[in-house]
């Protein structure tokens, strides 16, 4: 009897755990960390030669936002196909498709009051990922608008709103659905009096979700570049990490963070907020029960707090005594600079970590650098970075910038070198009216948040290139790059997305498809 007790205890947290990442349900996954456990995570791929891809469906247009599964199926949002010079790109379509095929089973419309800029390399229109609960589907246009859907296409509510404008359209926010309500990013109201100037602040809305009513508007401000991160406190308060201060003079102040309480009775007040008078917060911050942390782009720092306080624990320079394994061409192989400082380098570099590119996995804080060869040297060049959340400890490793697969032929791989990717759709037209999201994605751009699974991290970059990392790894060498996979022929495949993982599966897209990874 106490065998078979055992046994069914063993059976039943089995059973829990595959079901807690057997759905994707918004852009960060079931727990809104971006991370999940598994042990059936798909780790090499490559749509180049048709390996390890369950199924590839076309796409009508471009779009960058995140791919949501539940059960047997998938959404994801494009801009409406349009032919125009240059094309508006403010209104999408939300589509559904089969998880099992890939098959587009219906697909709705939902326009936009402002004018995105289509394969914008900071983000567009279908920047926001859909959410699901599994009996509903939610479509957010950054362009001013949102829609609620049974999984049979029917409307249950649709509803408008209208975004800040006077600016790039660098909206990176990404939905949040905590229990009935789901989270999104907008000014106040036009008669609410809280409301500020000509040059309105914006804030966390919660909104219901079976109605699109607002429930409550966030004590404190956020910018429009940022993306809030979920989470508890150690004591199991739910709560959302949030900060203000970026380019092209966003109003929100003060520059810094702010944790926002989602517990019943106390949503959307401030638990703690952060100040800063220098950096900017258009970063994906993370956070866990224990610590909070942020990267100072101006002191190329990494700043810890306190989680359940805020209080400013330690500061970490990114450049001093840090551990760089860059790659020897000659050799072949990957060398050790250790205990090292970039500035002293030759030429001196400064560390700038990609923007919405970092995650939290146990005590490892990682990020991909900004690589940028103009008048202040960026770097170290090409190369995936971690902090140790306690012990401070800074390491970076390069990685290739390409990898060009054809069948029967070994991977060719390009090491250090700039490269260009098509922004040309499925229907052959070029949709890119900024030439600067035609480069590889390590430079200046915003690339989708990076996701773990399993204990691994996956990055993707503007190109395509999939690595896949050990987040578990002692050392940052040659051993933790578990992988380097791709969407397709290098320069060809164009993506800002994040990938999604369900039922043992990978779900990606580029600008012309999205693919279903993993055993067939």
């Amino acid at each position: 009897m106490l065998f078979l007790r055992c046994l069914l205890l063993t059976l039943a947290l089995a059973t829990a755990s595959s079901a807690a990442v057997s759905n994707w349900p918004q852009a960060a996954g079931p727990n809104g960390t971006w991370s999940v456990e598994a042990d059936d995570v798909p780790v090499k791929w490559s749509v180049a030669r048709d390996e390890g891809v369950v199924w590839r469906t076309t796409l009508p247009e471009t779009g960058q936002g995140g791919i949501a599964v539940w059960g047997d199926r998938v959404f994801l949002t494009t801009l409406k196909p349009e032919d125009s010079k240059p094309p508006l790109g403010k209104d999408i379509i939300g589509h559904c498709l089969d998880a099992k095929t890939g098959k587009i089973l219906w697909t709705v419309n939902l326009p936009g009051r402002e004018t995105s800029v289509p394969a914008y390399f900071f983000s567009d229109a279908t920047s926001p990922s859909p959410v699901t609960d599994g009996q509903y589907v939610w479509f957010f246009n950054a362009c001013g608008s949102m829609g609620c859907y049974d999984f049979a296409g029917k409307q249950v509510w649709f509803r408008e709103w209208q975004p800040t404008g006077g600016r790039p359209f660098n909206k990176q926010f990404e939905p949040i659905l905590f229990n009935d309500a789901l989270l999104n990013m907008e000014p106040r109201d036009t008669d609410d009096p809280k409301r500020e100037g000509k040059d309105p602040w914006n804030y966390i809305r919660a909104l219901d979700k079976r109605t699109g009513r607002t429930l409550w508007v966030a004590d404190d401000a956020m910018t429009h570049y940022n993306t809030p991160v979920f989470g508890r406190l150690a004591d199991g308060t739910p709560a959302v990490l949030q900060g203000r201060g970026a380019y092209h003079g966003v109003p929100e102040l003060p520059i810094g963070l702010s944790l926002t309480s989602l517990a019943p009775g106390k949503e959307g007040k401030t638990i703690w907020r952060f100040e800063t008078n220098r950096s900017k917060a258009c970063y994906t911050m993370h956070w866990n029960t224990k610590y909070a942390a942020w990267f100072d782009i101006d002191a190329s720092e990494h700043q810890v707090l306190d989680a359940a306080t805020g209080k400013l624990l330690r500061s970490q320079s990114l450049v001093k005594q840090v551990d760089w394994r860059r790659f020897n061409p000659a050799t072949g192989k990957h060398e050790l600079l250790g205990d090292t400082d970039l500035s002293k380098q030759t030429p001196p570099l400064k560390v700038f970590p990609a923007q919405f590119c970092n995650i939290l996995l146990g005590n490892w804080h990682w990020f991909l650098c900004y690589t940028e060869n103009g008048k202040q040297k960026l770097g170290p060049p090409y190369s995936v970075g971690r902090v140790h959340l306690e012990t401070g400890k800074v390491e970076y490793l390069e990685v290739p910038v390409a990898v060009a697969r054809a069948a029967g032929q070994p991977d060719q791989f390009v090491w250090n070198k700039p490269q260009k990717s098509s922004t040309v759709n499925s229907r052959g037209i070029d949709v890119a009216s900024d030439k600067r999201s035609q480069g590889d994605g390590w430079w200046w751009g915003y690339l989708g948040s990076p996701t773990a699974a399993g204990g691994k991290v996956y990055f993707t970059t503007m190109m395509g290139v999939t690595y896949v990392l050990d987040g578990r790894a002692t050392v940052l060498d040659d051993k933790a790059l578990l992988a380097v996979n791709d969407l397709g022929q290098p320069g060809q495949t164009w993506s800002l997305n994040s990938l999604s993982y369900a039922g043992g599966h990978l779900f990606h897209r580029s600008m012309k498809e999205a693919v279903c990874l993993g055993r067939k």
